[in-house]
């Protein structure tokens, strides 16, 4: 059992990347940003902390990053405590507009590591300072009044190391750079196009990947709803088939290590694979 278990694990950890066959999506879709941050992430744009010039800067960034994805035609701070209604913000574009609200907070800091190793197999462990940026991307949708939402999750953005000799150094230690360039970092990966997911051999990923590049939500939160509605009644019924037999409750273990569905799913899936487990 504990092999059956150890293989199932293994199986949902090693995932390969198909051959890129499929270009980044040109922009056509027209639209008006709304960006909603908290002052320090403004502050951190320069080094006098000056909110005006600081504004200016993120949304000559926000707009240069985003204009890979959509035809940006306005961009507009909305106060972090003031909640608009969908109708609200399109009152605030014009009839061939659509808004789209970008949401950045930073979510404290962290380490990042490097292993060095010369020529004679000695190694050295490089430590700088990262810091944590949550993005969620969000669109008002006019024909039903709902916010659909992408959300990015927190991400760890570090600037690394150098050696130089003996020595191995932080390549940035000032927090604000360390802020700003990891802000960046944040919306400039969003930006990118997933190119390396094969269009014609995944289908699915690659639709999925498409909307979410270029901002139609809507279909991905009803595709992840019913997915996790779906992956919910599966995993109940595994969990039940577990707790019938004494012998089997060693498979509700790995099952609890993940919190994301998906990796559930997967661990099902290779346990009925292996003739572990039959629905």
């Amino acid at each position: 059992m504990t092999k059956k278990i150890l293989l199932a694990l293994f199986s949902c950890l090693f995932v390969f990347n198909a051959i890129c066959t499929a270009a980044t999506p040109k922009p056509n879709k027209e639209v008006f940003l709304f960006y909603k941050v908290s002052d320090s992430v403004i502050q951190c744009q320069n080094a006098d902390e000056d909110m005006l010039s600081g504004a200016k800067e993120l949304e000559k960034e926000l707009v240069n990053h985003y204009g890979k994805r959509f035809i940006v035609q306005g961009i507009e701070r909305i106060p972090q405590g003031i909640l608009l209604s969908v109708p609200e913000y399109f009152s605030k574009v014009k009839a061939n507009q659509s808004p789209f609200i970008i949401i950045i907070d930073l979510e404290g800091q962290g380490q990042s590591t490097t292993l060095y190793q010369n020529a004679f197999g000695a190694q050295k462990v490089g430590i700088a300072p990262s810091t944590n940026v949550h993005l969620i991307e969000v669109v008002p949708y006019a024909d039903d009044n709902n916010f659909y939402k992408y959300d990015y999750g927190i991400k760890s953005y570090s600037s690394g190391t150098i050696a130089m000799g003996r020595n191995i150094f932080a390549a940035q230690t000032d927090p604000r750079k360390n802020a700003k360039n990891s802000i960046r970092g944040c919306f400039r990966d969003a930006c990118e196009f997933n190119e390396s997911i094969n269009k014609y051999a995944n289908p699915a990923a690659y639709e999925q990947e498409y909307n979410r590049f270029t901002g139609n939500f809507k279909p991905l939160t009803c595709a992840l709803e019913k997915f996790n509605d779906d992956a919910n009644i599966q995993i109940e019924k595994f969990k039940s088939w577990c707790n019938a037999d004494e012998s089997r409750k060693a498979f509700l273990a790995p099952l609890n290590i993940f919190v994301n569905n998906n990796f559930k799913i997967n661990y099902i899936n290779n346990l009925i694979k292996m003739g572990a487990y039959k629905e």
